[in-house]
């Protein structure tokens, strides 16, 4: 195992004699000894090409790249002792034992080596009863796991995943999950998981670096990404929904919203420092609501409840304003007449441009 650290990394792709795009900016990182992070972000944003820099496949404009003390920018993948895994699974024209053997017998392990270990990663993985069946009778889940297998039994350095539950279905995607969180737990291994699926992510790792435009935009355990996102990017990309976000101007001791005002009187002073205008944030699922007024409550009304199984998620108009409230039991149907409160401990607030304040 190693630890990841990367150091001022920037890369730019050259598509033409006059054409050039940042793929990713100055981004500084460091991933722990045995420690599972994901870097997530929407398509387009970097992710990818960070990992194929880690592993060696891009060579990054600028900035350095360490496992452990060691700048390994000179070396190459094998060199490295990376393993990827990626979001199609490519196998060989051999069974699944042959599969899994076959980076071993390329570096001349001997026989009776190769057989423990296929043994032993086997069933680690959970392959053992498909040893001797041909890949191309198996299912997309399967097949994954005989990549993973094929993986672990060179005892890398580090591995790399690239959205690699994307092509399963929603079963096989949890099982998936699952197994590789086991995985991380039983072998210890560094894992670095790229994904743009804000769940994935924020079950599997122990830290997140959430990125768009090629920058990490924040780099933090899943809970404080969670409760306390940087900015209006982070706070809206995970969650589901996201966070509400509510446009206001700060008027004496209140944001005023028009048809309902929140009280900042405990750091209106604060807030003086970035101007009038401000947006507070709040979960869906913090929000209380009830068809009954009680105190603190403004009234608003449900325009839309969506019943998603063990909750509800009703969309509510205050005014011109709408938010999200995510309830586990609820009596309020679309058009009734509601009353709406955002718990102080649970709202944050955020600049004009949506980076947090308080």
């Amino acid at each position: 195992m190693v630890e990841v650290r990367l150091e001022n990394i920037s890369h730019i792709y050259v598509t033409g004699r006059k054409t050039q795009t940042l793929a990713v900016k100055d981004i500084n990182l460091t991933f722990p000894h045995a420690s599972f992070c994901a870097l997530l972000g929407p398509s387009g944003c970097g992710k990818t090409t960070l990992m194929r820099i880690i592993a060696g496949l891009n060579i990054q404009t600028s900035g350095h790249v360490y496992f452990d003390q060691q700048e390994v920018t000179p070396l190459t993948p094998r060199e490295r002792n990376v393993a990827m895994v990626f979001q199609f699974p490519v196998l060989y024209e051999m069974n699944v034992y042959e599969n899994i053997a076959f980076p071993l017998r390329s570096v001349k392990v001997p026989e009776n080596e190769v057989k423990k270990k296929v043994k032993d990663v086997a069933e680690l993985v959970g392959v053992t009863d498909i040893l001797n069946v041909h890949p191309s009778t198996l299912d997309m889940g399967s097949k994954q796991k005989v990549v993973l297998a094929r993986a672990l039994v060179r005892e890398p350095n580090v591995f790399l995943f690239d959205e690699p539950l994307t092509n399963l279905d929603p079963l096989g995607r949890l099982e998936m999950r699952s197994k590789i969180k086991e995985l991380q737990r039983n072998i210890k291994t560094t894992m670095i998981y790229v994904t743009h699926d804000q769940a994935e992510a924020l079950t599997l790792a122990d830290k997140i670096a959430v990125m768009d435009f090629g920058i990490v935009v924040q780099y933090d355990e899943p809970t404080t990404l969670y409760e306390h996102p940087k900015n209006e990017f982070v706070g809206f990309f995970l969650g589901n929904p996201g966070m509400n976000f509510i446009q206001g101007t700060l008027e004496g001791n209140e944001i005023n919203f028009g048809e309902f005002k929140y009280d900042v009187s405990d750091v209106v002073e604060k807030l003086k420092e970035y101007g009038t205008e401000f947006k507070i944030g709040i979960r869906a699922e913090y929000i209380k609501v009830s068809k009954k007024p009680f105190k603190g409550a403004f009234k608003g009304k449900c325009i839309v409840s969506e019943h998603l199984g063990t909750s509800t998620l009703l969309d509510i108009k205050v005014g011109d304003k709408e938010f999200k409230a995510k309830l586990r039991i609820t009596d309020v149907k679309e058009g009734d007449e509601v009353y709406v409160q955002f718990p102080k401990e649970k709202v944050h607030i955020f600049n004009k441009a949506g980076e947090l304040i308080i």
